[in-house]
């Protein structure tokens, strides 16, 4: 069995990782597939065994006062800069704002403020935990005072500032999506990357190819087998010269988890090859390398780029018989990369297998080389900018008809339904190829049917920081209570913009396996419950958005009305005693107001069983007209605020379950120490202490545990 090694060290990482599922599982693999491995392999696989005991470490580490921090990436989004370096032996990350020192390659004294990395705060968010212990991060603080920065010793160091002009030459020197591209595939740097482009490669399933992977360093390596083929050189000193340009590039490039796997293969077969020796197992090659990379680097078991860039080689070298034709390969690819991805990303483009063949040439046979000759020739630049062009209008055409798959949050169970339906139709592809490919949609149209089937009425209050997103599932309708929203200083201009809407409640919706949804209710509108709006209708269809037939606001009203135009939204006009829903009951307001808070739209709803009552932001003085009702669950006024969720209110309503919807630390305090007095005895749940919260078969509870 080739996969011999990578199974015995997948099995003692599992271990040390945490991933028991992972140690199980290749554990049985490793005692099937031993017998008959020669006595060399097994004294190789127990070398890398105990490599891979020996790096183990998980743990999140705490620095203490002022430290020395070696600066190895600084990336700016608008007046924010993230410095990634090493306090000693030790990877990490460092946050501050409008830092004009420290950078790459560079040591400097850093008085931090130490932070944790967050937990899974959304299903279909980022997951920053998950994210640091991925690249070895292990910790992450705010810096307080930065100074006294002098060059690193040594060799990275000096390599680290070379790289740095040269991409401060590039930024100043070209366009911003044009020095994008040459930093991304030149020097595997992505700092430019902005959100566009980041979501249409990812929707697509291209965003590997926007860094260095396996396929530049095969074009790298042509290249210089072409440079050097004219040069009367000895054929050994020619790989040899190969063997340092590619590695020295990786070194440049960072090594990250593509590249690495990419450069050891081709370093383990030009060496091989000044012996004579020629590989006629690549998938047992495959296989050592990658055990050798697990075992130095336990940590890349929970890295995506690491999982993809072993599965899905081992996917094209086991099946490279098997294709007449290079759509059938890439839709294949396509749903093989499923098993990874499908919990991951929360949606995939039908026209992703095109996207792929298209782009995998353009990009690394097209633009890596034209990105080559233009950071060398800036005049050729106008040719570059030509191609550039040409793709960010398909990507925009692309991005305009929306062709996307949501990805249902799938269980435990149909996880493994998934990976036996893939697995066994790729067999079958060997037998009987007909019966192969209607296998794998099969599977794909059943897990995706299982997982619509075997859902509940729910309603679900979304961590959006300092603000409100509900969602509210009943039966075939679902809706949206508010959509968040954050202050963005329209005067710093930033690549990447958090956006509650964009990045916390349409990831969700398609991880509910949706496209669209019925409504939006807006209860009032505050920045903190309406901001999100157009980040949410850019991506996911709303058929109505629903409003207070009151209105103090004018020009925001005004404002909303104009997306709901522009994005084809149809509008709604509610007021108390409307019934938009047969489940759901609007009792406020009912007269005009001066201020927002006072107009906000409460209501009564009976979802899956239980009861709510929400009030978006309504005070204690109009809470008095509320009628009265039996509720079991209650989302507390104004995040909380002393002016809500008055004592009246909460005895006649009498409540099980209290949700506080708040950011944590927020300049305001809430939840207020008064309001948690008046609720003392009730079950509470906090956005920023549990994450998102679901209300569903009479209970509720936090994603964080």
């Amino acid at each position: 069995m080739p996969l011999f090694p990578l199974f015995a060290v997948l099995m003692v990482t599992g271990l040390t990782e945490g991933v028991y599922l992972v140690t199980l599982v290749s554990g049985v693999l490793y005692v099937a597939s031993r017998d008959g491995q020669h006595l060399y392999a097994k004294v190789g696989v127990i070398l890398l065994v105990l490599i891979a005991w020996l790096h183990a470490d998980t743990a999140e580490w705490t620095p203490t006062d002022t430290v020395a921090f070696s600066i190895e990436s600084r990336k700016e989004n608008g007046n924010s800069v993230r410095l990634y370096g090493n306090i000693e032996t030790h990877e990490g990350v460092l946050r501050g704002r409008e830092l004009s020192i420290g950078r790459p390659g560079e040591t400097c004294l850093v008085e931090m403020e130490h932070e944790t990395f967050q937990p899974l705060r959304n299903i279909g968010g980022f997951d920053e935990r998950e994210w640091a212990t991925s690249l070895n991060l292990s910790f992450k603080g705010k810096i307080k005072r930065i100074d006294e920065c002098r060059p690193t010793p040594g060799m990275n160091g000096w390599m680290l500032r070379w790289k740095e002009r040269h991409l401060q030459q590039i930024e100043r020197r070209y366009r911003a999506d044009v020095a994008l591209y040459i930093e991304a595939l030149l020097f595997g740097e992505s700092r430019m990357l902005d959100d566009e482009t980041s979501f249409s490669y990812r929707v697509t399933g291209l965003l590997h190819l926007l860094v260095i992977s396996g396929s530049h360093i095969a074009l790298l390596i042509v290249a210089l087998r072409a440079l050097f083929r004219p040069i009367p050189i000895r054929r050994e000193t020619k790989t040899i010269l190969i063997l340092l340009t590619i590695t020295a590039f990786g070194w440049l490039t960072g090594f990250s988890p593509p590249v690495a796997r990419a450069v050891l293969v081709a370093d383990v077969l030009l060496i091989l090859s000044l012996f004579g020796i020629s590989v006629r197992d690549p998938i047992r090659l495959l296989s050592w390398c990658a055990a050798a990379m697990l075992a130095f680097q336990p940590y890349l078991l929970s890295n995506l780029g690491f999982q993809l860039t072993v599965g899905m080689t081992f996917f094209l070298l086991v099946t490279r018989q098997m294709w007449t034709g290079l759509l059938g390969l890439s839709v294949f690819a396509q749903l093989f990369g499923l098993l990874i991805l499908w919990q991951v990303q929360p949606i995939l483009s039908v026209t992703a297998p095109l996207f792929n063949i298209v782009m995998a040439f353009c990009i690394s046979w097209v633009m890596m080389p034209l990105a080559f000759i233009v950071w060398v020739i800036p005049e050729t630049a106008p040719v570059f900018m030509m191609i550039l062009d040409a793709i960010n209008g398909i990507f925009s055409m692309h991005d305009a008809y929306r062709p996307w798959m949501p990805l249902h949050e799938l269980l435990f169970p149909q996880q493994v339904s998934l990976w036996v339906g893939i697995w066994s139709s790729l067999l079958l592809l060997q037998y009987k190829r007909r019966l192969g490919w209607c296998m794998a949609l099969v599977t794909c149209i059943l897990v995706a049917g299982w997982s619509e089937w075997s859902e509940s009425p729910r309603v679900t209050f979304l961590d959006v920081g300092q603000g409100d997103a509900i969602v509210v599932e009943s039966g075939e309708t679902i809706g949206l209570i508010d959509v968040g929203g954050v202050f963005q200083d329209p005067k710093e201009q930033k690549r990447t913009i958090y956006d509650p809407g964009a990045d916390v409640v349409a990831p969700y919706i398609w991880k509910r396996g949706e496209r669209a949804v019925d409504f939006v209710l807006l209860t009032h509108a505050d920045h903190d419950h309406i901001g999100g709006l157009e980040g949410l209708l850019k991506f996911v269809h709303v058929k109505e958005i629903w409003l207070s037939k009151e209105v103090a606001n004018v020009e925001k009203r005004e404002e909303i009305l104009r997306l709901a135009v522009k994005y084809g939204a149809s509008i709604r006009y509610l007021e108390a005693g409307d019934r938009p829903m047969p489940w759901m009951w609007i009792v406020a307001p009912n007269k005009a107001h001066e201020d927002e808070n006072d107009h906000s739209i409460s209501l009564y709803m009976n979802v899956g069983g239980m009861r709510y009552l929400l009030t978006g932001d309504l005070p204690i003085e109009e809470e008095l007209g509320l009628p009265t009702l039996d509720v079991d669950v209650f989302k507390l006024g104004h995040h909380g605020s002393n002016t809500s969720s008055g004592e009246a209110l909460l005895e006649r309503i009498n409540p099980e379950w209290v949700i506080a919807s708040v950011g944590a630390n927020n300049r305001y305090g809430h939840p207020h120490q008064e309001t948690l007095d008046r609720i003392v005895g009730r079950r509470l749940l906090r956005t920023d202490l549990d994450g998102m919260i679901v209300c569903e078969k009479r209970m509720c509870r936090g994603i964080i545990d």
